[in-house]
């Protein structure tokens, strides 16, 4: 990695996105400008105003001690103290405020990470299987690859019409998710040197689609030149306008797959020219040697190396890999794992299973790093089993999340059978859920996946799931699982349980859940587990799991990908802009007849755009018309510009000179509009919320943030609550748990006696 970290111009980032945010504050910028900034520096909004996530981007997962320490820093400065590894092995945090983001930056990128393109359409983290460099099948350390290429192509690619995701397997039985990135890589060996099988077009989301493997090998020295022409290619025909059908594999569908590689290979040949050899020093030739599991000393011991340990390729070494509930960890953990990589000289990678693995673990000190994991509560066993639920975090933050994903998850793990001979016949399913039918948690290729709906039952509205049956995302297993029935989010768990005492009642033995759905058909399970779609009674079936307020969908979001009627304004306001700057450019170059016509047509575009937010679609000269009738009507814009409207204007420098000056108008008209909006949102909030008071003087810890934590959970969100508390310990403890918790401190003040606590509910 580059000692100066992945990536030089942060520096420059953070005075565009104070510059930018500033702007937007003060009503001087889009909306979409900040928002496509912030995007691609990996600060993603989330469904609670005010707050964000930031996303720190990690190659291949590969992480240093020093650079967990900061990470957990960084938490318990800016966050709420809890890190999500994602499912492409990067770490974030949630409940962020948008001043602390250049802090934020800084911080990441001098310890050697970044935040760059880890969000936004842009190539986002290159992921590696946890096992490279250790594998026993590998031929070279994809997790070197990763970790190169990030760095030669970081920052090159922001523009793009969709994300695009790129991963590597180091063997074809350690390649899950691989066919499903827009490019996956499998190494090889081509006349005894690395080289590798390319697939592209493959991904997930609401329509998941196979990907298609390119007929030529890539040699290790063409990498840059083949994944820099796939993303030119797609940069230059990928849907733009369509935000439903842009990324690769919908671009694949509409040429052809023929097609496709046809205009791939014309534009690798253009670019060998420029695109430079492509070199690191990741090769291995050394050979794998035999590695026997270690014997456990008691039950819960042997299950552990069972499942938790796997051996690496080097004699005596092993990966362990640490469990982490639904992808979460404290800063506080995080800071033992550190402290255990310095300790034993252990390396740390994030996992796409969400957990993390140590890595080079000498046969000699498992014992001493299972008690020091054991200590820190870092000893589940079942890591990548039925027990390691993936999920999304749902409408716990996500503004497209549907359902309470986590809430289920952690509700349909109290039910798995936990003990050592079920996990072991169990081992190889996989649950994964995502909160709505986008996939975050890639519950397709999950052996039992759910993604979260909502159903109406005799006029109401209850949150479900949509069960899906036999999924698989390795390539030499590669298959997209079938939909199933609908069930009630309530009664998800009792269901999941159903389906796997099934299996273990009438599967063969060594069948796996895959072969087992084709064997069994899924008509015939989806026929056992109808008795679950009924509505029991005394089961509140309108209130989510880890909620106690009736499911709603009112503020559910578009999301920060899906694009917001925002977006649309101010591309049609700058597309009206460019469209001026060029006719002043042919007015003069001497062309006034082309400046017209620009002219013309920027009009058009803007009168269109302006019209969005009253909920008028209109076009040309009708656009025109509305918007006279519309926006000069409401005075919005002033009656001289009426003369531009009808085409009275005959002399191109005054067209030109009061188009500009329209323009102007325009964008400072929609902009004050946006701000208005967003003030009358904020005095209807602050009407909603209410005030309340909650004297908790002499009621000891924890009693006392027990009492205020049931006493926020009555309150609608963004209503203040006011506490009195008082005692040294209660102070230092009480609001840092309500943070934890996801609430707003908005102040503390320190009476004669005792301390007053302001909390916002979040």
């Amino acid at each position: 990695m580059i000692k100066n970290g992945i990536y030089r111009d942060y520096l420059r980032d953070i005075e565009e996105f104070n510059r930018l945010y500033r702007d937007f504050k003060e009503g001087k910028a889009f909306e979409s400008d900040f928002k496509n900034f912030r995007l691609v520096n990996g600060i993603y909004g989330q469904r609670q105003k005010d707050f964000h996530m930031v996303r720190i981007k990690i190659p291949a997962g590969i992480l240093t001690a020093d650079q967990i320490d900061e990470i957990a820093d960084i938490g318990d400065t800016f966050s709420n103290g809890v890190a999500h590894v994602t499912t492409r092995q990067d770490i974030q945090y949630h409940w962020i405020k948008l001043e602390d983001v250049p802090q934020i930056i800084k911080r990441i990128n001098e310890a050697g990470l970044t935040t760059k393109d880890a969000c936004g359409n842009a190539l986002r983290n290159i992921t590696a299987s946890y096992l490279s460099g250790v594998c026993p099948n590998e031929i070279i350390d994809v997790g070197r690859l990763a970790q190169k290429l990030t760095e030669l192509l970081i920052g090159k690619y922001e523009n793009l019409p969709r994300k695009f995701k790129i991963g590597f397997a180091c063997c074809e039985e350690h390649s899950f998710l691989v066919p499903f990135n827009d490019i996956g890589f499998l190494p090889v060996l081509n006349q005894g040197k690395p080289a590798f099988r390319a697939f592209v077009g493959g991904g997930l989301g609401d329509r998941p689609k196979y990907p298609y493997e390119y007929p030529e090998i890539i040699n290790l020295e063409d990498l840059v030149l083949f994944i820099r022409s796939v993303m030119d290619l797609f940069d230059r025909h990928g849907d733009r306008k369509n935000k439903r059908h842009n990324r690769l594999k919908f671009l694949i569908q509409k040429l052809g797959i023929d097609e496709f590689f046809r205009l791939l290979k014309e534009e690798i040949q253009k670019n060998s020219a420029e695109y430079e050899k492509f070199q690191c020093n990741a090769v291995y030739v050394e050979e794998k040697e035999e590695n026997v599991l270690p014997e456990g000393k008691d039950p819960q011991h042997k299950i552990w190396i069972e499942t938790n340990i796997i051996p690496q390729r080097q004699k005596d070494l092993f990966a362990v890999l640490i469990r982490l509930p639904l992808g979460n960890i404290t800063t506080g953990k995080l800071r033992k794992i550190a402290e255990i990589s310095r300790d034993y000289s252990v390396q740390v990678r994030t996992t796409q299973d969400q957990n993390i693995a140590l890595i080079n673990v000498h046969r000699e000190i498992l014992d001493q790093i299972y008690h020091s994991l054991k200590e820190a509560g870092l000893n589940d066993y079942g890591a990548s089993t039925y027990l390691d639920i993936t999920s999304c975090p749902g409408s716990e933050t996500c503004s497209l999340g549907i359902t309470s994903s986590r809430d289920l998850s952690r509700a349909i793990y109290e039910k798995l059978p936990k003990d050592p001979e079920t996990v072991r016949k169990l081992k190889n399913i996989t649950i994964k859920v995502s909160g709505c039918p986008n996939a975050c948690a890639h519950h397709h290729v999950a052996s039992i996946g759910l993604h979260g709906i909502a159903m109406k039952i005799e006029d109401t509205l209850i949150p479900a799931y949509v069960i899906h049956l036999g999924g698989n995302g390795t390539l030499h297993n590669q298959k997209i699982g079938y939909t199933g029935i609908k069930i009630p989010a309530k009664n998800v768990p009792d269901a999941v349980i159903e389906l796997l005492n099934f299996y273990l009642e009438n599967s063969h033995q060594n069948e796996s859940f895959e072969d087992f759905v084709e064997r069994i058909t899924p008509e015939r399970i989806n026929k056992l587990l109808e008795k679950h779609k009924e509505l029991y009674k005394k089961v509140e079936y309108n209130i989510d799991w880890g909620s106690d307020k009736q499911f709603s969908l009112e503020d559910l979001g578009t999301g920060e990908c899906a694009g917001i009627i925002a977006d649309r304004v101010e591309e049609a306001l700058k597309e009206g802009e460019r469209l001026i700057k060029q006719a002043e450019t042919h007015i003069n170059r001497g062309l006034p007849e082309d400046a017209t016509v620009h002219i013309e047509k920027a009009v058009d575009i803007i009168s269109s755009g302006l019209l969005i937010p009253f909920g008028v679609k209109a076009e040309g000269k009708d656009a025109r018309e509305k918007f006279i009738e519309q926006i000069i009507g409401r005075k919005l814009v002033d009656e001289k510009f009426i003369k531009l409207l009808d085409r009275q204007i005959k002399d191109p420098h005054e067209l030109v000179n009061t188009a500009k000056e329209f323009y102007t108008i325009c964008k400072e008209t929609y902009l004050k509009l946006r701000r208005e909006t967003e003030e009358k949102r904020e005095v209807k909030k602050e009407e909603k919320a209410r005030k309340e008071f909650l004297d908790l003087r002499g009621v000891e810890c924890p009693f006392n943030f027990v009492k205020a934590k049931y006493k926020l959970k009555e309150m609608d969100v963004g209503s203040i609550l006011v506490i009195t508390i008082d005692g040294e310990e209660s102070i230092k403890s009480v609001p840092q748990s309500l943070r934890d918790e996801g609430h707003e401190i908005i102040d503390i003040q320190e009476e004669k006696d005792y301390y007053t606590v302001v909390v916002r509910k979040r």
